[in-house]
Protein backbone atom coordinates (compact mmCIF):
# COMPACT_ATOMS: atom_id res chain seq x y z
CA UNK A 1 0.00 0.00 0.00
CA UNK A 2 1.50 3.93 -0.72
CA UNK A 3 0.19 6.66 0.84
CA UNK A 4 0.57 10.25 -0.16
CA UNK A 5 -0.57 13.95 1.63
CA UNK A 6 -1.71 16.43 -0.39
CA UNK A 7 -3.55 19.75 0.47
CA UNK A 8 -6.54 20.45 -1.38
CA UNK A 9 -6.42 23.00 -4.60
CA UNK A 10 -10.58 24.09 -4.25
CA UNK A 11 -13.12 24.31 -2.24
CA UNK A 12 -14.91 20.95 -2.49
CA UNK A 13 -15.07 18.54 -5.09
CA UNK A 14 -17.07 20.15 -8.49
CA UNK A 15 -18.61 18.30 -11.07
CA UNK A 16 -15.28 18.70 -13.50
CA UNK A 17 -12.89 17.76 -10.87
CA UNK A 18 -14.78 14.94 -9.05
CA UNK A 19 -15.43 13.41 -13.06
CA UNK A 20 -12.33 13.80 -13.71
CA UNK A 21 -11.08 12.09 -10.54
CA UNK A 22 -13.22 9.30 -10.57
CA UNK A 23 -12.76 8.50 -14.43
CA UNK A 24 -8.90 8.59 -13.64
CA UNK A 25 -8.99 5.90 -10.61
CA UNK A 26 -11.31 3.70 -12.48
CA UNK A 27 -8.86 3.01 -15.13
CA UNK A 28 -7.01 1.25 -12.45
CA UNK A 29 -7.75 -1.87 -10.25
CA UNK A 30 -6.75 -0.99 -7.48
CA UNK A 31 -8.36 0.36 -4.31
CA UNK A 32 -7.85 4.72 -4.45
CA UNK A 33 -9.21 6.21 -1.55
CA UNK A 34 -9.40 10.46 -0.16
CA UNK A 35 -9.28 10.39 3.43
CA UNK A 36 -9.95 13.25 5.61
CA UNK A 37 -8.51 12.52 8.95
CA UNK A 38 -9.50 15.68 10.53
CA UNK A 39 -13.55 14.50 10.02
CA UNK A 40 -12.52 11.07 9.84
CA UNK A 41 -14.41 10.74 6.62
CA UNK A 42 -13.17 7.76 3.90
CA UNK A 43 -14.14 7.81 0.62
CA UNK A 44 -13.86 5.40 -2.44
CA UNK A 45 -11.72 7.88 -5.30
CA UNK A 46 -13.65 5.69 -8.06
CA UNK A 47 -17.21 7.27 -6.89
CA UNK A 48 -17.85 10.99 -8.06
CA UNK A 49 -20.74 11.52 -5.49
CA UNK A 50 -18.48 10.02 -2.74
CA UNK A 51 -15.96 12.51 -4.07
CA UNK A 52 -18.94 15.76 -3.91
CA UNK A 53 -20.15 14.47 -0.70
CA UNK A 54 -17.08 15.67 1.08
CA UNK A 55 -17.26 19.21 1.11
CA UNK A 56 -13.90 19.88 1.67
CA UNK A 57 -12.32 23.31 2.32
CA UNK A 58 -9.34 24.52 0.07
CA UNK A 59 -6.21 24.37 2.36
CA UNK A 60 -7.71 21.10 3.48
CA UNK A 61 -4.71 18.20 3.85
CA UNK A 62 -6.03 14.76 2.88
CA UNK A 63 -4.50 11.25 2.73
CA UNK A 64 -4.59 9.37 -0.92
CA UNK A 65 -4.24 5.60 -0.50
CA UNK A 66 -3.42 3.25 -3.15
CA UNK A 67 -3.34 -0.30 -2.45
CA UNK A 68 -3.23 -2.87 -5.27
CA UNK A 69 -1.80 -5.00 -8.11
CA UNK A 70 -1.64 -1.51 -9.78
CA UNK A 71 -1.14 0.81 -7.28
CA UNK A 72 2.53 2.23 -8.35
CA UNK A 73 0.78 3.51 -11.56
CA UNK A 74 -1.99 4.83 -9.46
CA UNK A 75 0.08 6.71 -7.78
CA UNK A 76 0.22 9.53 -10.54
CA UNK A 77 -3.27 10.86 -9.10
CA UNK A 78 -1.51 12.39 -6.26
CA UNK A 79 -0.32 14.39 -9.31
CA UNK A 80 -3.63 15.86 -10.18
CA UNK A 81 -3.78 17.19 -7.04
CA UNK A 82 -0.70 18.70 -7.24
CA UNK A 83 -1.57 19.85 -10.68
CA UNK A 84 -4.78 21.57 -9.28
CA UNK A 85 -7.40 19.61 -12.12
CA UNK A 86 -10.29 20.85 -11.80
CA UNK A 87 -10.24 22.08 -15.12
CA UNK A 88 -12.73 24.30 -16.71
CA UNK A 89 -13.80 25.76 -13.14
CA UNK A 90 -13.33 28.74 -11.41
CA UNK A 91 -10.82 29.11 -8.77
CA UNK A 92 -11.09 32.35 -6.50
Amino acid sequence: MKAVKVTMPTDGFGVLMAKKISTTAAEYVSEIRVIWEEKNIISDMKSILGLMAMEIRKGTMLTLTFDGLDEDQAFEIADLFESGIAIGEDHK
